[in-house]
């Protein structure tokens, strides 16, 4: 199933409705979420209107001509049943056949962090039911330093310490993304042009059990200043390659440090939900780390033999290399043992 979640600025402009239909073609989503369309009564009417017939429809109001949020699905996709508990998000529990029910939390938050705290009280009371459960949408706010260019300096303020909470003590995971940094930015020139990644998806751990095959992306900024996202439960093909924890990671000590930061996680459930919940997280954190970081130890190698091939051909030709080169050569060349070492544990 895709998702495409967009903050789109304003539903009622002209440019709306066309770079929405665009999307709708390109990436074929069986759920949309619209926010801050800025639309109530006749206005909405009118928009609602120009979906096509085989949408069905969900709308929280604006007030006044901020906020709003539109939800539609296709029809016959799942069995959706739609609610919402307060103005800053939609909930809808989806039924797919063959499976048993989870929900989707698409997001508005508020820009007023006071606000927030009774969304993010809303969200952790749903939290504890135990379903899987993902949260996608405009968070309005950032987590870390990272997320944020250009504007003021980044300081860690009240708001983005209780949102880091938020996200800790109800033990979800960022879903991360593929795409560009940053999902707004103000569209001011110079100095005073801001980028940040407002908008993000984050699933409990039965959710990414149930879903191990997740894809979040940013697609390109356009008809708003905020990116829609694009979330899909499975990748493009079906097999899932089994996990299996490779002793070769025994030997590099980060490999330590990634499984006690994922099993240290606050997990909710009895002892035997928690025990599964923090192996899941754990074995997505390796599978990241080791796809990221550790790499193809046997494209490495043939990396590293190269860079030696290539400073022993210099010396062929020059002689006696000079100091700074005979350095150079030394790195490789252990290099080259310890991965060699690493290929001898992965074969055992």
């Amino acid at each position: 199933m895709r998702i495409l979640a967009w903050n789109c600025r304003g539903a009622a402009k002209p440019a709306f409705m066309s770079s929405f239909r665009r999307l709708v073609q390109i990436h074929s989503p069986a759920i949309c979420l619209l926010y801050e369309t800025r639309l109530s009564g006749r206005g909405l009417d009118r928009v609602l209107r120009q979906f096509e017939v085989e949408w069905e429809s969900y709308v929280v109001e604006s007030q006044g001509l901020s906020g709003g949020i539109v939800a539609l699905w296709k029809r016959g996709v799942a069995t959706v049943v739609v609610f919402h508990n307060c103005a800053q998000q939609v909930l809808m529990i989806i039924s797919e056949p063959n499976g048993a029910p989870w929900i989707l939390s698409g997001v508005y938050a508020s820009t007023d962090h006071r606000t927030r705290r009774v969304l993010w009280d809303e969200l952790t009371h749903l939290i504890a039911q135990g379903f899987p459960m993902v949260i996608v949408g405009d968070f309005n706010c950032i987590l870390e330093r990272s997320e944020k260019r250009g504007g003021r300096a980044f300081t860690d303020s009240v708001d983005r310490r209780e949102f880091r909470d938020f996200i800790s003590r109800n033990g979800l995971v960022d879903l991360g993304f593929s795409g560009s940094q940053f999902t707004w930015c103000n569209n001011q020139s110079g100095c005073a042009r801001v980028w940040e990644r407002l908008d993000r998806a984050v699933a409990s751990a039965d959710w990414l059990t149930r879903f191990p095959s997740y894809r979040v992306s940013h697609l390109p900024r356009i008809a708003s200043d905020h990116c829609p996202l694009l979330v899909s439960t499975a990748a493009g093909s079906s097999y899932q390659c089994p996990f299996r924890f490779e002793k070769v990671w025994l030997s590099i000590p980060q490999s330590w440090d990634i499984v006690r930061g994922a099993w240290g996680l606050p997990v909710r459930g009895d002892a035997m939900q928690r025990v599964s919940r923090k192996l899941e997280l754990t074995k997505r954190r390796l599978r990241r780390w080791n796809r990221e970081v550790v790499g193809d130890i046997f494209r490495k190698l043939e990396g590293v033999e190269a860079a030696i091939a290539d400073l022993q051909r210099r010396e062929d030709q020059v002689g006696v290399l000079p100091e700074a080169d005979m350095v150079s050569l030394r790195g490789p060349l252990a290099a080259h043992h310890s991965i060699l070492r690493q290929h001898e544990i992965f074969w055992r």
